[in-house]
């Protein structure tokens, strides 16, 4: 055996998960790009969320709430730049106050420490800029530098010696002898294979693919993942007085993300975005098409005053693994998979908003999944 562990992908949540197991565990990392986070971890939105949306008893509403607590306390004592800005979530018609309403108590019921209902008049002396009836003010969201947050993740597990393969793409796995083999090949097409007892399926994009490749049959678990990709406008910086807080709308009904919303960065520069667009076919697309910033502005104006048309300019776009469900909110999937076959195997799969805010908790959950094997 090579290795204890091997962690298939460097995203935030992989890493998270190499800088936890290589406390005990000998570990290697495999990653398909050149570095850590070149995906959906370094394409988002960078907010530390509070667990306001995800239905009560999930792990996403779980792993958020003390994601959000353990990711403050990460960043302050290893000095990644943060702000706990807060956050605004306004309701622009009578119509939208009963899903505040009910959205406040999901809230409680999801134990977040601090949300509060404020009126129009509180809004605008703190956002006069903002138009709101009524709306929800959740101090604890804030926005992290993720790269900063992905490089200390980083030193962390090399400084416990956990090993970084960079640049090879996972293309078979195999199970004999409780141990397992992956097959891993190069740019130049060579393929290398190392063994190791415990896997980590944390390829994101791909994580579905991963679990296929060991024999999972992924259509009839559930698995099988639709990409989802959203696309950001800046606004201009002289238009940056806008706002201070995040400004969140009602989401749209039946809705499977939160709205276009807009985030302040830790530069002061404010952004719009993502919206969604599920993907025909599985390609890597990060364009941003200049005729999407009609919707944007249109989306914005609903909560924004002062913005105008020519203040938007195409940002950057990112990629969700979305799992195939009817669900709006569909769970994590953390799971150790013995009772599927292979034990040691633990996959993480649809890993999307807000496995950012979890990323630690995520880490310490597969650690102790591995603990009990």
């Amino acid at each position: 055996m090579d290795f204890d562990v091997i962690v298939i992908g460097s995203g935030v949540v992989g890493l998270a998960c190499a800088a936890f197991l290589s406390e005990t565990f000998s570990t290697l990392v495999i990653e398909r790009n050149k570095s850590f986070g070149q995906e959906t971890s370094s394409r988002n939105s960078e907010v530390i969320h509070s667990g306001i949306y995800y239905p009560p008893e999930t792990l996403k509403s779980k792993l958020c709430v003390e994601g959000n607590r353990s990711l403050y306390q990460w960043c302050q004592s290893h000095n990644i730049p943060h702000k706990k800005i807060g956050k605004y979530i306004v309701a622009t018609d009578e119509n939208e106050i009963p899903y505040l309403e009910n959205l406040y108590k999901n809230a409680k019921s999801n134990n977040v420490d601090e949300i509060y209902f404020v009126s129009a008049d509180e809004i605008r002396r703190d956002e006069p800029n903002v138009k709101a009836l009524v709306g929800l003010w959740s101090p604890r969201t804030g926005i992290v530098d993720s790269h900063k947050l992905m490089e200390s993740l980083y030193i962390e597990a090399t400084s416990k010696n956990c090993m970084f393969a960079f640049r090879h793409n996972v293309v078979g796995i195999e199970f004999s002898g409780g141990l397992y083999k992956i097959f891993a090949q190069t740019e130049s097409g060579e393929v290398f294979s190392t063994t190791s007892k415990f896997i980590i399926n944390s390829a994101g994009l791909e994580s579905d693919t991963i679990a296929q490749l060991v024999g999972l049959n992924i259509e009839e678990l559930g698995y099988t993942l639709q990409w989802a990709k959203g696309h950001y406008f800046r606004i201009k910086p002289s238009k940056s007085h806008l706002a201070k807080h995040l400004i969140y709308p009602v989401p749209p009904k039946d809705s499977s993300f939160l709205g276009v919303h807009l985030t302040v960065e830790l530069d002061g520069n404010l952004k719009l975005g993502p919206d969604l667009e599920y993907l025909s076919e599985r390609k890597q697309d990060y364009s941003v098409p200049e005729q999407k910033a009609k919707v944007f502005y249109k989306s914005a104006s609903k909560y924004l005053s002062g913005l105008e048309l020519e203040d938007l300019l195409p940002d950057q776009a990112g990629i969700r693994p979305k799992l195939r469900t009817f669900s709006n909110y569909p769970d994590f999937i953390i799971k150790e998979e013995t009772q599927n076959g292979f034990p040691g195997f633990i996959n993480l799969i649809g890993i999307e908003s807000p496995g950012l805010t979890c990323c630690l908790e995520i880490g310490k959950l597969v650690k102790y999944l591995l603990l009990e094997k």
